[in-house]
């Protein structure tokens, strides 16, 4: 990683009067879009230094508003914004399509967010090649260049009215895209990889994919079933990929905000629609099925582009409460994408005060401590002092550390080394490069209060480097000053406090479950307090080395609900392991002894959120039966 100071200054964080309830984990990122340059560059910056100075501008407001993730728009088009040895350079950097534009923004980008203490995921198409909005030459930009498929491999490209994409059926398209992501994450320093909703185009496939489904789709196979393992295919290709490279690489895909408004299709799913939406059947129309990723566990999170109000036919609420169940009951994250850009259109039904309510919705949608609010597009918010200045006061007022994606194994990390103060510059040793650094302020009246570091309000910055200027306001006499390790996973460890005693590291006692014991679910699991204990990371997996983990989640309180854990209420009946590490400060994290118990088999009833009408799963020798269908549902199209 490259290390260069922290920009951000924070003088107002901590409010002495009363903390916020903000969370401390969160993840709050926005869509910084290249196509058609909505966000960036500038149609007429052309210029290095212009779009350096542009996007640099754009990062400091980010920054500035308490974000934590830039989701940069990097392949629109089967095209660049990186060094590739696969696709040519973006034509929204330099005309035509092909031209080098000076610098590599990715690199530049992720340098820079880095800067400022953001995370940088790319953003990529993975089929789109061109089409009408883009405003480039239909033909292909006029780029002649080997690396234009038109010309390289035209045989790849499948043409619409208005789109041209890459033939999602062939296997050479498949390995291109999964070389593509391979690239990016070899040669790049990214933290993550999005893929947004364009896969076979809006408006439907007809007959344009005639020659791949004779030679490619089996006899007698739905033709919709099969366009959707094709995507499904795409998916999981560059899933492994990531995992075999850098696993840490945090990987997601934003699909139309409406699942499928097909009953019958949720049906033999064993899924239940949320009551009263109507809306696109992306399902038939795009062949996006996002279920499946969650089902088959070829993602790390969901961002649906839930684009739409509170109430009405696409309810917010409702929408963001079903999506945050499903991804729960797979042990996955949801990050709602919402419409800041109908804000900035001036819409009425979406004041300052809609995506205010829609954000603190996000919140309550999940209980596994990884709420998501992601705003799409950047230049309808971040310019615009009203919207900061709402935001700043109350949604965002403290920083927040980017959900850990904790069900990964992950090498654990000690305290940082040598803390130590000169004047407002505090500074500290490690040895490992590849990580960064939590910084904490807590008044020194506050010092004594339960689990006063695990909150997000005493969260100061987040940096890259091993040394950070403290704000004006903030005095190593007048604050207890702490440093953590955060490492590529966005897990956490114990914290160092400036001027204090290092600590004896003390493991809990886990009470339940009881060791070789048996239990039905619902479950409480609870373990010992351990005194001055910040917080507690407790685990549940398959196997007693802790390298298929169910369920990681770090709690203040010394018990734990699994009604509070989807994808623990879904587990079949049979043997699992539980332990619980300890965080307090000036101490390394210490883990209990592990535990083993067994799920009895139990008839507990599992089903999506519904208002009323619910599906129903129940498990039956491990298996889910479905029971209890009802209603049909309208559709109505809407889309970004």
């Amino acid at each position: 990683m490259k290390k260069t100071p922290l920009l951000i200054l924070a003088a107002t964080l901590l409010t002495m009067a009363a903390y916020a309830d903000n969370p401390k984990r969160e993840m709050r990122a926005t869509w910084l879009t290249t196509v058609v340059n909505i966000d960036w560059p500038g149609s007429s910056t052309t210029s290095v230094s212009g779009q350096k100075k542009e996007l640099t501008k754009m990062l400091d407001s980010i920054a500035s508003l308490n974000m934590n993730t830039v989701l940069f728009h990097i392949r629109p088009a089967s095209d660049a914004l990186y060094v590739s040895k696969y696709e040519p350079w973006s034509s929204y950097l330099n005309h035509p399509r092909g031209t080098y534009p000076g610098y590599d923004p990715l690199q530049f980008c992720i340098e820079e967010c880095h800067k400022r203490g953001l995370t940088c995921h790319g953003w990529i198409n993975p089929y789109r090649y061109n089409n009408r909005a883009t405003k480039g030459d239909w033909t292909g930009n006029n780029d002649t260049t080997v690396l234009n498929y038109k010309h390289s491999h035209p045989e790849w490209l499948l043409w619409y009215t208005n789109d041209i994409i890459l033939d999602p059926a062939l296997p050479e398209v498949v390995q291109r895209i999964k070389d593509v992501i391979g690239d990016i994450i070899n040669n790049y320093d990214i933290d993550g990889i999005l893929m947004d909703d364009y896969f076979y185009p809006y408006g439907g496939t007809t007959t344009q994919d005639a020659a791949s489904v004779a030679a490619y789709c089996p006899a007698g196979k739905n033709v919709g079933d099969w366009r959707r393992e094709n995507v499904n295919r795409m998916v999981k290709a560059c899933y492994d990929t990531i995992q075999a490279v850098k696993p840490w690489v945090t990987f997601g895909v934003s699909p139309f905000g409406i699942w499928t408004t097909n009953y019958v299709v949720a049906q033999q799913r064993g899924y239940t629609l949320p009551d009263g939406i109507s809306g696109g059947n992306m399902y038939a129309e795009i062949y996006c099925d996002p279920m499946a990723w969650l089902e088959e566990g070829t993602v790390d999170y969901i961002s649906p582009q839930l684009y739409w109000k509170i109430g009405g036919g696409q309810d917010y609420v409702k929408l963001s409460k079903w999506w945050g169940k499903q991804c729960s009951m797979f042990g996955k994250h949801f990050y709602s994408s919402m419409a800041a850009y109908r804000y900035a259109n001036g819409e009425t039904s979406f004041p300052i005060t809609e995506m205010q309510a829609e954000a603190q919705q996000n919140r309550s949608a999940v209980t596994d401590n990884a709420p998501g609010t992601v705003l799409y597009n950047t230049k309808a918010w971040v310019y615009d002092k009203v919207f900061r200045n709402a935001f700043r006061a109350s949604e965002f007022k403290y920083l927040a550390l980017p959900p850990a994606i904790n069900w990964k194994p992950a090498q654990e990390r000690v305290m940082v080394d040598s803390l130590v103060a000169n004047g407002q510059e505090i500074s500290w040793a490690y040895a490992d490069e590849d990580v960064r650094y939590a910084i904490y302020a807590v008044p020194n009246s506050f010092r004594s209060r339960a689990s006063i570091f695990s909150k997000g309000d005493a969260l100061l910055a987040v940096t890259y480097d091993k040394h950070y200027t403290l704000p004006a306001g903030i005095s190593t006499g007048a604050y207890k000053i702490g440093v953590s390790v955060v490492d590529r996973y966005n897990n956490e460890y114990s914290l160092r406090v400036l001027n204090e005693s290092e600590d004896t590291p003390v493991a809990t006692m886990v009470k339940v479950p009881a060791n070789g014991s048996q239990y039905k679910l619902p479950i409480t699991f609870s373990w010992d307090a351990v005194k001055k204990a910040d917080s507690y990371v407790i685990q549940m997996a398959e196997d007693s080395t802790f390298q298929n983990i169910i369920m990681a989640q770090e709690v203040t309180e010394t018990t734990f609900s699994s009604e509070n854990r989807h994808n623990i209420k879904r587990l079949p009946y049979g043997e699992y392991w539980f332990r619980v590490k300890t965080r307090k400060a000036n101490c390394n994290d210490i883990w209990s002894a592990p535990v083993k118990f067994r799920i009895d088999a139990t008839s507990g009833i599992e089903g999506s959120y519904v208002e009323k009408d619910e599906v129903q799963k129940v498990l039956v020798d491990g298996k889910v039966a479905i029971v209890s269908p009802t209603s049909t549902y309208s559709v109505l199209g809407q889309r970004r």
